[in-house]
């Protein structure tokens, strides 16, 4: 008997109070999310919009979303967990904007039914809006209007440029920390990251392509979440588009770009 051919979806990570999304995978061979399970989590805390009508009547609801990546692509979804069209409707959206990575290693037999839960509390979505510093998505008249496709930063007829750093070494000087695990190792390389630069202007779907040990990895990562841009334009509209940094660690009082 093959266990990786059942759809037993376990827990991946425990519910708590404070996480808002909990992903439950198959037992054998999960699709994978640019950024994790964290990523994903940190996708949707970025970019939820609670229900107007349920967040005035303080209703909480928890949405099930059941699907089958195959090579980085949606090919079965079916939502559940409320009657709530709203509720539907806004995880419906999340969902689309989470980025898998593409498997080709995987036979058809081998792709299992994988579910994703967000959780909608008011009192929770108020502390997050207070802690995230908006309510609406930055510059977005209707999120339900973003298209969730990614464009190839070569392929848009704007490109994406920083709006909130003037120049990049003064940017690094005032926030990069050099992980101290890094310094007692000695440890040294660059880290490369691929991302998508949304249509309100920050980063999310944070993957590391080139990694480097000793807390590099999650520095690089922290450092692409402070940066904000003016979004990349195709047709007129604000797309979403991706795009990769590279971030060099090096001995102390060499220069880091």
């Amino acid at each position: 008997m093959k266990i990786g051919l059942f759809l037993i979806p376990f827990l991946f990570g425990l519910l708590s109070i404070a996480q808002n999304a909990t992903m439950y995978r198959t037992i054998y061979g999960p699709a994978e999310p640019y950024g994790g399970e964290d990523g994903v989590k940190d996708l949707i805390k970025q970019a939820m919009i609670y229900p107007e009508k349920a967040l005035a009547e303080n209703v909480s609801a928890e949405i099930f979303v059941s699907f089958i990546i195959n090579e980085g692509v949606v090919t079965l979804k079916k939502i559940s967990g409320s009657t709530d069209s709203s509720f539907i409707k806004e995880a419906d959206r999340l969902f689309n904007l989470i980025v898998w990575v593409p498997d080709d290693k995987r036979d058809n037999d081998e792709l299992g039914l994988e579910k994703l839960g967000i959780i909608f509390k008011p009192n929770k979505y108020k502390k997050l809006i207070k802690k995230r510093g908006y309510e609406q998505l930055p510059g977005i008249d209707n999120p339900d209007k973003i298209n969730p496709e990614v464009f190839d930063i070569n392929h848009v007829d704007e490109k994406p440029e920083y709006s909130n750093i003037n120049n990049l070494n003064s940017f690094l000087k005032e926030n990069f920390k050099y992980p101290a695990i890094a310094l007692q190792q000695n440890l040294s390389g660059r880290v490369t990251v691929r991302f998508i630069i949304e249509p309100y202007g920050m980063a999310s779907n944070i993957l590391v392509v080139e990694p480097v040990g000793g807390g590099c990895n999650d520095e690089t990562i922290r450092l692409v979440k402070l940066m904000r841009w003016k979004p990349a334009k195709k047709d007129g509209k604000k797309v979403r588009c991706e795009s990769e940094y590279q971030l060099n660690f090096v001995n102390p009082g060499s220069t880091i770009r």
